[in-house]
Order: structure tokens, then sequence, then C-alpha cells
């Protein structure tokens, strides 16, 4: 069995071949919930932004994936209404 490689032009020719129409668009994802939350990873964006030097060095003493604990606290915030 030979394995054909994935390119651009192979997927628009499989999506030809593929029947959408009695599929409905989903445009609500508010319910979605991922079966393994751990390997779920939604987009980000590198953005640069000025803290306090009390604030990043806080942060930095919790070690290696400060920045990301600083991301779920902003969206731990903004979930909450608070932001």
């Amino acid at each position: 069995m030979s394995k054909k490689t994935l390119t651009a032009e192979r997927a628009a020719e499989l999506r030809k071949s593929i029947d959408f129409s009695d599929i409905p668009e989903i445009t609500d994802f508010s319910g979605f919930h991922p079966r393994y939350p751990e390997y779920f990873k939604p987009r980000r964006e590198q953005v640069s932004i000025r803290f306090s030097k009390y604030l990043v060095d806080h942060f930095r003493k919790m070690g290696k994936g400060w920045q990301t604990k600083v991301n779920d606290f902003l969206m731990e915030a903004v979930n909450k209404g608070e932001i």
C-alpha cells in the first residue's frame, strides 16, 4: 500500500469528491468541550507588551511556562467578567 502525501492540490481534489451539502455549518462553539482537553490548543498570537518589572519577575519565579500562566490568569479574568 503506497501512501500519498497530502498536498494542497491533493486536499482540493479530495474536497471535490465529498458532498458537504447535508452537513450544517457550525457557527456557535459556545458549548464546545474538547474530548481530550490536554491536547487542545487554541490559536495564539505573539505580541509585544510592556509589564512592570515587578509583575514579570513575579511570574518568572514560577519557572518554565510562566507566559502560559500569565495567559491563563488573564483568560480567567476575562471569563469572570473582571476585565
